[in-house]
């Protein structure tokens, strides 16, 4: 398996990708490298292979979010990604032997209901209801091309990789997802605050600007048994 995660910036240092490869020689049982697109490799174990971030930015944009993912896609064409705020925290292989089916698969977030989110406010606000910190890839062709051939309407109307993905192609039926007990919110949720499922996920961003929660923790901040356990994949 080939898994690849992104880093640039200054938000993340090189541990958080040092600990994404410990996690996954702990929690996968076969053969698998990892790669980073990055902008700074400094510090990055030599295990992991490194390439150049600008290789998934075709397009001079800052419209939509991580749009580098729908580039690797068609440059890798197999795999699948990590965000690197995320811990990985039991045991993924028969998760990715059972569910990595078809061309495309990515987390529905069944801890924001979308009753209260988005139907009962229908015209008043918008929410996401789709993440993108763990996804599965095959050369899902009408991505591709719909991306390529529709960019100028996209890069307009979306300001994140997740809201384009929902908004546009999990209307159509196009999407698939990982089960409900793959991957879960460390800060917002019934399971908010606990490692629950396989995966725990630490992004941060929605939840500030939609005011969801008033306290939210980065990965390297959530506390003794979550850095504990992610300190310990050095």
């Amino acid at each position: 398996m080939n898994f690849y995660t992104f880093k640039w910036g200054t938000a993340y240092g090189p541990e958080y990708v040092n600990r994404l490869y410990g996690s996954l020689l702990k929690h996968y049982d076969k053969p698998f490298t990892l790669t980073c697109y990055t902008d700074d490799h400094i510090g990055i174990y030599d295990d992991v292979i490194i390439k150049d971030i600008q290789d998934l930015r075709p397009w001079d944009t800052d419209m939509v979010f991580t749009f580098e993912k729908l580039i690797l896609i068609e440059k890798e064409e197999s795999g699948i990604w990590f965000d690197l705020d995320i811990l990985i925290h039991k045991n993924i292989t028969k998760v990715i032997e059972e569910q990595a089916v078809g061309d495309f698969k990515m987390i529905y977030n069944h801890w924001n209901d979308y009753y209260t989110k988005s139907v009962r406010c229908c015209g008043k606000c918008s929410s996401c209801h789709i993440n993108s910190s763990m996804v599965y890839f095959n050369n899902p062709e009408w991505l591709t091309t719909f991306t390529r051939d529709n960019w100028d309407k996209i890069s307009f109307t979306y300001k994140s990789l997740d809201k384009y993905m929902f908004y546009q192609h999990h209307r159509t039926d196009r999407l698939k997802f990982w089960d409900n007990t793959v991957a879960h919110s460390f800060n917002y949720g019934d399971d908010a605050g606990t490692l629950s499922n396989h995966v725990s996920l630490f992004n941060t961003s929605h939840i500030k600007a939609n005011k969801l929660s008033d306290i939210v923790y980065e990965l390297h901040e959530a506390g003794n048994e979550v850095t504990k356990i992610w300190k310990s994949y050095d």
